[in-house]
Formats: C-alpha cells, structure tokens, sequence
C-alpha cells in the first residue's frame, strides 16, 4: 500500500502539468465523460493546484465505486494541501470504501493531530470504531467531539446507532431525540426512531415516519415501513392506502404488490384479487418464490388445483425443499 502512495506522490506534478495544458485530445477526451465529471475536470483546468476541486473528484469516483482514480486523487489533493486536516479526512474516506479500515484510522488520528477541533473527523473515526463494533471507543471520541462543538446532531445520531447496536434501546432513543432536537430536518433520525418504536409495536412509530415523510414525502422506504406497521396491527385499510401510495411512485415495487396479494390473502380472504397482486410480483421477478407459493395458495383455495400444483412445483425449482411448497403438495396428493 505505501508503494501505491509514492507512485501517486511522485505522478501529482505531471498530473497538475497536464490540467494546465489542455488541448483538442483534452477536449474529445471530455465528450465520453458525465456532464458533472466535466464539470469537475473543467474546474481543476482553470485551477490546477486547487486541492479541494481533487477531494470533490475523488469524492465522485468514491461514489461511482472507482476506488483507484479516488485514491489517486485524495492522495493528489494531499500532496496539494499537506497542512490541511481535512485533506487527510479525504484520503481517509477512500480507504475506508476500500475496506482500509487501519489505514482510514490512521489517516483520521494525523486529521486530529494536525487539528484537535476537526469535528468531521472526530465523527468519521467514531463510525470506523463503530464498524468495529467497538462501542466504548465510539462513546469516548464522540463525547470529545461533543465537548468541542455542542451542536452536533450527526454524532448524537452515530450515538444512538452505538447504542442501538448495543442493545440498549432506550438510550438509543434519548440520543436520536437530541439530533433532531438540534436539527428539526434530521431525516435519518426519525427513521431510526419510527423503526425502535415500530419494533415495539408502540404507535408513535408512525408519529416519526410521518416526520420523515415531511422531509421526503415520496420515499418509498419510509411508506413502506407504514405500511407494514399498519400491516402488522391488522389495520389492513391503512395498509393497502400506503402500499397504493408506494405503486404510485414506483408501479413495479415488487414487495409493495406482494404485501397486498397477502392482505387479500390473508387479511380479507379475497383469492382472485391476491392472485392477481402476487402474479405481478412474479412479473417483476420471477424468482420471487414467496410470491409464486401464496400463488399457488391462493389457486388451491379457488379449487384450482392443477394451477396450485404448477406454482409449488416451480416454488420448488425456485428453492429446494422450499417446506410450505412440499406441504401444499402433500395437501393436494390428499385432496386426490
């Protein structure tokens, strides 16, 4: 891996030698690229020696999972800046992609040394512990961050996953709270608390989802979670609005339609209109072995047997020994 870093070191002047020579080859070079690649390139053209337009490449190539490019370029962005903390916390970010979690830890503690109020970096190290599943070291580096900056709602967030992860429910809770307490518009926080409450089939979940459903009205996770709770407490009604809500967004969701075929099925025993939602399941994958079974189900409740037989033997090639397909077989042999 060091190797790999001097490489890239001793390529940055050639690399910043290119950007402030552009020519034709540059430009067709640029007609294969994304508009916002462009966009980024074009950038470092005008300011070749500008590390921050190198962490914002790199930060696209993180994300398009091009982790050499990503490297190469947090390592430029380094060599550029070599006294800015947070230019360390850049390099840090790819290797923890790469799944360089000590070499991301070390990056993330010479970001700390070099600045000792980097919150950014107090939060990424606190995820690395986290990741680890160490939650003592992940409590003591987000208290310090805490101390240094109080209004903090992203680590009072990562607190409430340590805990959560934990098993300590209740001060996992208190913690969200306080994240969005600090910031009324925290998305992931009320997710978080709607799934604990909605583990306790405690009606306050809906309360929280419906928060996050504020900030994001059409994410389908967050309907989705509804609607299963709805689900979940036999208010099959309200369940089936959300699902419909789901459809509206995305007519394929294929979890949506199956949830609906098995209300039909076996909330309100309508085997037509079950067959119906668990077949367009199937059309959107037809490895959906659930939705193949409750198929057959609901076939050899309308006495469509020969149909039934169909769905359990394919569930069967779907999943070997899938049991509740071996189950409906043995019904049907015995109805023969």
């Amino acid at each position: 891996m060091l190797n790999k870093i001097y490489v890239f070191l001793l390529i940055v002047p050639l690399i910043v030698m290119f950007f402030a020579c552009s020519n034709k080859k540059q430009s067709q070079w640029y007609d294969s690229m994304p508009d916002d690649l462009v966009k980024i390139y074009k950038e470092i053209e005008k300011n070749p020696k500008k590390a921050d337009l190198y962490v914002e490449l790199s930060k696209y190539y993180t994300n398009v999972r091009e982790l050499d490019s990503a490297l190469n370029n947090a390592l430029i962005a380094l060599r550029l800046a070599p006294n800015n903390s947070d230019m360390y916390v850049a390099v840090s970010d790819v290797y923890f992609a790469m799944e360089y979690i000590d070499n991301a830890e070390e990056m993330l503690e010479k970001a700390i040394a070099m600045n000792n109020k980097n919150n950014d970096a107090y939060l990424k190290l606190g995820m690395l512990y986290l990741s680890r599943a160490d939650y003592k070291q992940t409590e003591e580096i987000l208290a310090k961050a805490i101390q240094i900056q109080t209004y903090n709602p992203q680590a009072y967030h990562i607190l409430g996953w340590n805990y959560r992860k934990k098993g300590d429910t209740a001060q996992a809770i208190r913690n969200y709270l306080v994240a969005t307490d600090q910031n009324p518009d925290y998305f992931d926080a009320y997710l978080e608390l709607g799934f604990l409450y909605h583990c306790k089939l405690n009606r306050l979940a809906i309360d929280y989802y419906n928060n996050a459903l504020n900030i994001q009205p059409d994410n389908i996770q967050v309907l989705y979670n509804i609607a299963m709770f709805y689900q979940e407490m036999g208010d099959f009604e309200k369940a089936l609005e959300k699902y419909r809500m789901i459809l509206q967004i995305n007519p394929n969701n294929k979890f949506a339609l199956h949830n609906m075929g098995w209300i039909y099925l076996f909330g309100q025993e309508k085997f037509e209109e079950a067959s119906a939602f668990f077949t367009k399941a199937i059309e959107q994958d037809s490895s959906y072995v659930e939705a193949v079974y409750k198929r057959g189900y609901c076939f050899e409740q309308l006495k469509k047997y020969d149909y039934a037989r169909q769905d359990y033997m394919y569930s069967l090639r779907l999943v070997n020994n899938y049991p509740k397909a071996i189950e409906g077989l043995n019904r049907l042999d015995k109805l023969r």
